[in-house]
């Protein structure tokens, strides 16, 4: 059993869909970003960098970080597929991709988003203005991969890197118009939305 600290819209929506598609059992906790919940302190004694998702397992144990938590219950839950096994070649392009997008695009996203963790205010305009110049490059190439060894980033084989790489797609303004450019990602990004498992979870991230 496990429980979800979670909040529309945010890096919790990878881990809710890789719940959802394991088939266990969990419950969601509201952690409103907005609402400044993540600051509260009972949340900040669970993950002390006050961010969500935070997940909470039997005997208490704790775990944060999208990526870490999408391979740990991929791993845990082996007959749902969401990732190659141990003994598989194609688990080092599984973790290829997930850490690439946490790594990779999300930084950069997140500097588009925020550019004041990164500069004063002066610079605020040119950080955001490099950002988007980045992100569209990481889109494009990820976009090239898809459309020559899609759909899925592991080729036909869907995994729990595809539910990051649409969450990622959600987070539009740091990408206008992603779906028109980037024709392979969008294909990906439908399928993914497709699902029945992750039709339950937007409807939630969407209310």
């Amino acid at each position: 059993m496990y429980t979800l600290y979670w909040s529309p819209g945010s890096a919790s929506m990878a881990p809710h869909g890789v719940l959802e598609e394991s088939g266990a059992r969990y419950d969601l906790k509201l952690t409103s970003v907005d609402a400044g919940a993540t600051r509260a302190a009972e949340y900040l004694k669970l993950n002390p960098y006050g961010k969500v998702p935070t997940l909470v397992a039997e005997g208490g144990f704790v775990l944060f970080e999208s990526a870490a938590i999408a391979m740990f219950i991929a791993d845990r839950h082996p007959a749902a597929k969401l990732a190659p096994g141990p003994d598989e070649m194609a688990r080092g392009h599984f973790y290829q991709w997930l850490v690439h997008l946490t790594n990779t695009l999300q930084p950069a996203m997140l500097r588009f988003y925020y550019p004041e963790r990164v500069a004063d205010v002066s610079a605020e305009v040119s950080v955001k203005a490099v950002a988007l110049e980045e992100i569209a490059a990481l889109w494009s190439r990820i976009d090239a991969h898809l459309a020559a060894h899609g759909p899925y980033l592991l080729g036909a084989r869907f995994s729990a890197a595809d539910l990051f790489a649409h969450m990622l797609s959600t987070w539009q303004m740091s990408c206008p118009g992603i779906y028109e450019r980037f024709p392979a990602v969008k294909r990906l990004t439908d399928l993914v939305a497709a699902r029945p498992a992750i039709q339950r979870v937007l409807k939630l991230n969407e209310e």
